[in-house]
């Protein structure tokens, strides 16, 4: 079939499933050839494997080639692109980092065919989840190094909706702005948003009748759908009939705007956008594909990145895929469930933070949580601090049993006065961990 690689990289509709599976097709045939040419890492890579580009011709073709690794970023590629630049220096315009990490950060280069490709692709998520061009835009998410305030502008930018470059911080000053210019959508870390709503209401500010939002757009952290209908109920969206879609996104990838939930989706799904990367789940432990639908880490292959293309580069992000079930054809992975780094071994059993998170998200007299794992002696703890106005043996109880159901452990909790714990204008950090 003859298949149009210039079409409106902002609309989620523009190409069907054949044509999207086409463009995947032709666009890996070439990012292939182009970093066996122009990548340093990759071209020795092939080399000492005996790849030549013609090899991979199809998504299946892609086993040939080793895993790229956070840690190959790390030794080859800070802080300007290294062994993984793929084009001269001079056309390099900028750089961002990831946030969170320890040690050698890991860092992307841009072109400015990168900007153009990543601000379609945030645009098309944004209209994805119902953001036009008359929508006011609180972005909240940090400007700098860290793609989510940059990332999230541009493409609020491009779609004509007007953005309102917040970054965190001066969050009562936040939360007038939102009533005086009567923001519509507010983006940001779903910690971050929820810690909005709290000093609305400290404020003295009822979000239904105050405010304007309709819609929130949070990412940049593992979250729940305990925790994006919470954000719904405490900044008021629902009464206008409004949602909390999940945004996500890795630096390697070029930022946000890798998938997006949908207002089908349930707070389960996200739309990923595979003309522009190639997704594979793997077995963590073997490296092995699993069957459609099965858990497992995510892989990407960048198919349009310029600076610094990526072959199957394991995200560490855990997730499954399955086609699409309704009007936009792009497949769908799973709201990521945490990363293959964040499990917590605690006596026997793998525990990921997102399960104690659905339990405590889902009571509304809960403020705050912070999950202690205690290791320090023979006997070890899981303690979940919890921040309420409404202590009770009962609540605890509850709180036990619904962790014990899940996560099978049996968990330590203890309720703390409020205003305690700490609250997080980027990244959460509620798990700590005794050793």
């Amino acid at each position: 079939m003859s298949v149009k690689l210039i079409y409106d990289e902002t609309n989620p509709k523009t190409l069907n499933k054949e044509e999207i599976n086409e463009v995947q097709r032709i666009r890996l045939r070439s990012i292939i050839h182009k970093v066996y040419e122009n990548s340093p890492y990759y071209h020795k890579l092939f080399k000492e494997r005996g790849i030549r580009p013609e090899d991979i011709r199809s998504i299946e073709d892609l086993v040939k080639i080793p895993f790229t690794t956070k840690d190959d970023l790390r030794k080859r590629a800070y802080p300007h692109g290294g062994d993984f630049l793929a084009v001269p220096f001079n056309q390099i315009v900028g750089w961002h980092m990831t946030s969170g990490t320890t040690g050698i950060p890991t860092v992307n280069a841009y072109t400015w065919n990168d900007i153009e490709v990543w601000t379609n692709l945030v645009a098309r998520s944004l209209r994805t989840a119902g953001v036009t061009n008359n929508d006011i835009v609180m972005n909240i998410y940090g400007y700098g190094l860290f793609t989510g305030g940059i990332g999230l502008h541009q493409g609020i930018q491009r779609i004509g909706a007007k953005v309102i470059p917040w970054s965190t911080g001066r969050t009562e000053a936040l939360v007038k702005a939102l009533k005086d210019f009567k923001a519509t959508v507010i983006t940001g870390t779903p910690s971050y948003e929820l810690l909005v709503a709290e000093t609305i209401v400290k404020l003295g500010i009822d979000p239904e009748r105050d405010l304007e939002l309709r819609l929130a757009i949070p990412g940049a952290e593992a979250m729940t759908k305990e925790m994006l209908e919470r954000i719904e109920l405490e900044l008021g969206l629902k009464k206008r009939g409004g949602r909390a879609l999940e945004i996500y996104g890795l630096t390697e990838g070029l930022g946000p705007g890798v998938a997006q939930e949908c207002p089908n989706d349930n707070h389960e799904w996200m739309h990923i956008w595979t003309d522009h990367y190639v997704v594979e789940i793997i077995d963590p432990d073997t490296g092995e594909r699993v069957s459609e639908g099965e858990e497992g880490e995510m892989v990407i292959t960048t198919l349009t990145k310029d600076a610094m293309p990526l072959i199957r580069y394991r995200t560490r992000d855990i997730t499954s895929m399955i086609d699409s079930d309704d009007e936009i054809p792009f497949p769908k992975i799973r709201m990521i469930k945490g990363r293959v780094d964040d499990v917590i071994f605690y006596k026997g059993v793998k525990l990921f933070p997102t399960a104690i998170n659905h339990v405590v998200m889902a009571h509304q007299e809960i403020l705050e949580y912070q999950i202690i794992v205690d290791k320090s002696t023979r006997e070890h703890r899981l303690i979940i601090r919890v921040e309420t106005e409404k202590p009770s043996e009962k609540l605890r109880e509850k709180l036990i049993e619904e962790i014990r159901t899940v996560a099978f452990v049996t968990p330590e909790i203890e309720f703390v006065n409020v205003g305690t714990l700490p609250r997080f204008e980027g990244k959460s950090r509620r798990v700590i961990i005794k050793e």
